[in-house]
């Protein structure tokens, strides 16, 4: 039986149609394509808005895959394999952090989603559990093994069974890169595309589409701390006052994550400016991922696709 998700991926439709201006939105294709964008999907409920590819190659999405694990977790505890309250110690053998021993104990998979994890990258003390947030890509990694663990499946198996294949996201895989864990586990990459995060947008925006519990969607979306109320768990939001990046966690920003964009917007978004967007209010997805610069392209050490375009796209709504 063909599915909505199916039926947005088979047929482009006319932007007007659902309320978006054709020259705007090559206004903001035009844009992507100046910012080392390899390909941008714009997808709206009722069809394709706009698709460019400029590179077809999966890339590295790099933190867009915590938006991806999130929902991996989620299903886990669906089927009854966890739950999102448990002590990490549960899953794992104790001491595998450098933390007290009763700090350790106190360590759920919650706190280890929402970034409070009170640790700095070699797992030993720094700041308050539960408290401080801080970007832990260690702390993280270690969801992934309990995922394993539970599950009796490796990470690759595991994805593909519980969101891959649903949602035929025909070219996205786990890759190992040269880091590792304290313990020695390397730490994985997601290789992707714009079509295949934009299907698990949509997933998003459709409530689960009965893959994913609506409350879970609910639930990631919302502040995950006090300290950095725009990171919910493992993905962003648009709709708080003040926000904190990754690596500069000691300052607080001012305003929406986003300006320009809706303030139901939520996200998952990774390095290289690479991103996933969710629009509720607009029905709408947005994929975007980078390619590598060449020796004739001058490439900016600041970020600046994501503001700017989505004050373009914004721009092209009716």
């Amino acid at each position: 039986m063909e599915t909505q998700l199916d039926a947005c991926f088979m047929q482009s439709i006319e932007p007007e149609s659902v309320g978006w201006d054709s020259a705007g939105l090559n206004r903001a294709v035009e844009f992507a394509e100046e910012c080392l964008t390899a390909q941008l999907v714009i997808c709206h409920r009722q069809g394709l808005l706009a698709e460019v590819i400029f590179d077809s190659s999966p890339v590295d999405v790099y933190a867009v895959q915590k938006g991806l694990l999130f929902l991996l977790i989620a299903i886990a505890e669906e089927k009854c394999l966890l739950e999102i309250s448990d002590p990490v110690n549960h899953h794992l053998d104790p001491q595998w952090t450098g933390l007290s021993p009763w700090k350790e104990a106190g360590l759920t998979i919650e706190i280890l989603l929402a970034m409070t994890t009170g640790m700095d990258d070699e797992l030993r003390p720094k700041g308050t559990p539960g408290e401080t947030w801080r970007y832990n890509n260690t702390a993280y990694n270690y969801l992934k093994k309990i995922l394993t663990i539970q599950s009796a499946m490796n990470l690759q198996e595991l994805t593909r069974g519980w969101l891959l294949e649903p949602l035929l996201m025909t070219d996205t895989r786990w890759v190992d890169r040269s880091t590792k864990l304290p313990d020695g586990t390397p730490v994985t990459g997601l290789l992707s595309t714009a079509r295949d995060l934009s299907r698990l947008g949509m997933m998003v925006l459709n409530g689960g589409d009965g893959i994913v519990p609506q409350h879970y969607i609910d639930m990631m979306s919302r502040p995950g701390s006090k300290e950095n109320p725009a990171w919910g768990l493992c993905w962003w939001n648009n709709n708080q006052d003040t926000f904190r990046v990754p690596m500069r966690e000691h300052k607080v920003y001012s305003g929406r994550l986003i300006p320009a964009a809706p303030t139901d917007l939520i996200a998952a978004r990774g390095a290289q400016e690479n991103y996933l967007f969710v629009v509720p209010g607009c029905d709408l997805v947005v994929a975007r991922t980078t390619r590598a610069a060449t020796r004739d392209e001058e490439v900016s050490t600041t970020p600046r696709f994501e503001r700017e375009f989505w004050s373009l796209l914004m721009q092209a709504r009716l």
